[in-house]
């Protein structure tokens, strides 16, 4: 459950670092001007603070979802896990439980 609320902030963070990496070592390689290499390292830093930005925002979503769940606060699911966001699909909106995977409509 819990590798299923932090993954995606991870993932975030982790693929904006490596794409502000890959960016800052493309505009090394390929650049002529001084100019053009400041403007490939000032994106790619850009990049790179932003993506750790987001992830560090979804991390604290979710220890915030995690800590109303641990308080009732939050759906839950009769096994006692965590509900997911609600989804809409071809029966109606419904929630997936984040421990057994079961589906619960919304209500």
């Amino acid at each position: 459950m819990l590798l299923q609320l932090f993954a995606p902030a991870l993932v975030v963070a982790a693929g904006g670092m490596a794409a502000g990496a890959l960016l800052l070592q493309t505009g090394v390689a390929s650049a002529d001007l001084a100019s053009a290499t400041d403007e490939y390292a000032r994106i790619a830093r850009w990049l790179q603070f932003g993506s750790a930005g987001a992830g560090v925002m979804m991390t604290m979503y979710s220890l915030w979802r995690l800590w109303r769940w641990e308080r009732g606060m939050e759906p839950q699911c009769p096994c006692g896990g965590l509900l997911s966001r609600p989804v809409s699909g071809r029966n109606g909106r419904a929630r997936r439980c984040l421990g057994c995977r079961r589906p619960h409509p919304e209500n």
